[in-house]
C-alpha cells in the first residue's frame, strides 16, 4: 500500500510537470506564429530565449547597451519581394563579422521574439508585461532594447524582415485589412489608419527605437509584375492584390522620404536592394557562363554595398548565397494578355514612387 501511494504521488507530479510543459510550449508557439507567411518558427541563428519575469521596475538608461553597439536591420519589403531569400544572406553576412574594437564576433539575432513582441504582438505576456503596451511606450521600448541588446560589451545585430502586409497575428490583422483594402484604391489604402498600423507603425517604430539603437532599413525592390505574380491568388485575385501592394509601396515611399538620414549621426537610414539583379535570369535567358558570372558579380556588389552601408568591417562573404534560390516565377506565363495590360498600367502608375531614390551620402 505504501509503495502504491508513492507511485500515485509520483504519477501526479509527472502529470503536473507534463501539463506545465504543454502550457509553456503552447505559449511559445503563439509568440512564434506572429507571421504565418514568414516562417516565424525558424529562429535562424537566433540566441533569443523565452524570458519569464515579473520585474516591472523598468530599465535604467545606464543599463542599456550604447547605441553604437545595438543595430536593428529591417528588410523593408512588400509581399513577394523575396525577403525569405534575402534575410538569410544578411544574417550570414552579419555572423561573419568581427567587432574591430573588441575582437569578438557580432551577436546576431534574426527574427527576435522579443523585438517581435514589441513591434507586432497583439496579445500575450512577455518581458514582465501581462500584455503588450503601446509599441512606443518608453518603458516597453527600454525593456525590449535591454533584452535584444544586453549591455555585455558585444555588438548586437537584430534582423527583422516581416513583410508589408503580412499574414499572422498582429495588432491589425492581415485578414481584416485585406477585406477592407481590396475595395479601396492604392492611395486610399496608403492613407488608411489600418494600413499605417500593419504589421507595425514604421513611424512609431523608428522614433521610439532609434533613440537606443542604430535602426537601418534595407528596402527590397523586385520588378512589380513579378512581385504580383508570386502571390497572384491572394486577396481574391491579382488586381485587388496589386492595389494593396501599390498602397503599401506608397506608404513606404512616404516613410523613407522623411527618414533619409539619422538625426544623431547624419548617416543614411536606408538603402535599396534590387533583388532581381541577384538572379541569373536577370542577366540573360541562357544561364551560360557569362550570365552566371554577371550574377556572381552582382551578388558580390550587393554584399559589399550592404556591409558598407551598415558599417560592418567585412565586405566579402563566400557562403552568404548558399541558401539562395533563383525565383522561377514568369509573369508572362501566368497572366492573360488583358490582365497583364491592366497590371502593367498599375506598374506604370508607380513611376517616380518605387523604387525610391536613395539619399546622398553626407560628407
Amino acid at each position: 500500500m505504501k509503495s502504491y501511494r508513492i507511485f500515485s504521488r509520483n504519477a501526479k507530479y509527472a502529470a503536473a510537470v507534463f501539463l506545465i510543459g504543454l502550457v509553456t510550449i503552447f505559449h511559445d508557439i503563439k509568440l512564434d506564429n506572429l507571421d504565418q507567411s514568414y516562417d516565424v518558427d525558424d529562429d535562424y541563428m537566433s540566441s533569443d530565449k523565452y524570458i519569464s519575469t515579473t520585474d516591472e521596475r523598468g530599465v535604467s538608461d545606464d543599463d542599456l547597451s550604447p547605441r553604437s553597439r545595438c543595430q536593428i536591420v529591417y528588410l523593408l519589403g512588400v509581399e513577394g519581394t523575396m525577403h525569405h531569400g534575402v534575410e538569410p544572406i544578411i544574417a550570414t553576412l552579419a555572423a561573419s563579422q568581427t567587432d574591430p574594437e573588441t575582437g569578438t564576433a557580432f551577436a546576431v539575432h534574426s527574427k527576435s521574439k522579443d523585438l517581435r513582441y514589441g513591434l507586432f504582438a497583439p496579445t500575450g505576456s512577455r518581458l514582465g508585461f501581462d500584455s503588450p503596451p503601446a509599441m512606443d511606450d518608453p518603458k516597453f521600448v527600454k525593456k525590449v532594447i535591454s533584452s535584444i541588446c544586453p549591455n555585455d560589451g558585444r555588438k548586437h545585430i537584430v534582423i527583422e524582415a516581416a513583410s508589408f502586409p503580412c499574414g499572422g497575428k498582429f495588432r491589425v490583422s492581415r485578414g481584416n485589412g485585406s477585406r477592407v483594402w481590396r475595395e479601396m484604391t492604392p492611395e486610399a489604402i496608403a492613407n488608411s489608419e489600418m494600413a499605417l498600423e500593419h504589421p507595425t507603425n514604421l513611424y512609431k517604430f523608428y522614433d521610439a527605437y532609434s533613440k537606443y539603437a542604430d535602426v537601418k532599413f534595407l528596402a527590397l525592390h523586385r520588378p512589380f509584375l513579378e512581385t504580383i505574380a508570386s502571390h497572384r491568388t491572394w486577396d481574391s485575385g491579382p488586381i485587388p492584390h496589386s492595389n494593396i501592394i501599390q498602397g503599401f509601396l506608397i506608404l513606404h515611399k512616404r516613410f523613407l522620404d522623411i527618414h533619409k538620414t539619422d538625426p544623431i549621426t547624419g548617416d543614411n537610414v536606408w538603402t535599396v536592394i534590387h533583388v532581381e539583379k541577384l538572379s541569373i535570369k536577370y542577366h540573360g535567358l541562357w544561364h551560360n557562363r557569362k550570365e552566371r558570372k554577371q550574377a556572381l558579380e552582382a551578388r558580390k556588389d550587393m554584399i559589399r554595398n550592404v556591409a558598407t552601408f551598415l558599417g560592418w568591417p567585412k565586405v566579402t562573404c563566400k557562403q552568404c548565397f548558399e541558401s539562395w534560390r533563383d525565383s522561377t516565377t514568369d509573369y508572362s506565363q501566368v497572366f492573360e494578355p488583358e490582365l497583364l495590360k491592366i497590371l502593367t498600367e498599375h506598374k506604370e502608375s508607380l513611376s517616380g514612387i518605387w523604387p525610391p531614390v536613395e539619399a546622398q551620402t553626407i560628407v
